[in-house]
């Protein structure tokens, strides 16, 4: 019986990817800070594909990573952060192209997916992390 409730469990990274994700962001950080003091030469639209790259890896890796005390009901408050991040992205998306239009007078989005995809993932955090607070 405990190998069939297994099957259900959902697969976390181990703790220690917490350091790899928090790297990740550190080297993105210093690639940047370099880009602008001048000692590297990056072309700015490559530099900003790697930005948004590394940053999106990087919050990805700690949305799952397993936290100190990861039991049953942080399980479900993880899943319940991840679906409200996505009704969340879901009607940032259908909404944003009037808010354009009423203060922009343009109907046309200029957002990426990764942007909207960080976006989510930072959403998830916030209401992750509040959730756990208040548990």
């Amino acid at each position: 019986m405990k190998e069939k409730n297994k099957q259900h469990e959902l697969r976390l990274l181990p703790r220690y990817f917490n350091k790899i994700g928090i790297g990740i962001f550190l080297i993105i950080g210093l690639i940047v800070v370099l880009t602008v003091v001048d000692i590297f030469k990056i072309n700015p639209d490559i530099l900003l594909t790697i930005t948004k790259s590394g940053i999106l890896v990087g919050l990805l890796i700690l949305a799952m990573t397993k936290i100190k005390t990861e039991d049953e009901l942080t399980l479900r408050i993880r899943l319940k952060s991840l679906g409200f991040a996505f009704i969340f992205g879901v009607g940032y998306t259908i909404v944003e192209p009037f808010i354009n239009l009423v203060f922009q007078n343009s109907f046309i989005t200029k957002r990426s997916v990764s942007e909207l995809l960080i976006t989510m993932l930072l959403v998830y955090f916030v209401i992750f992390h509040s959730m756990l607070k208040k548990r």
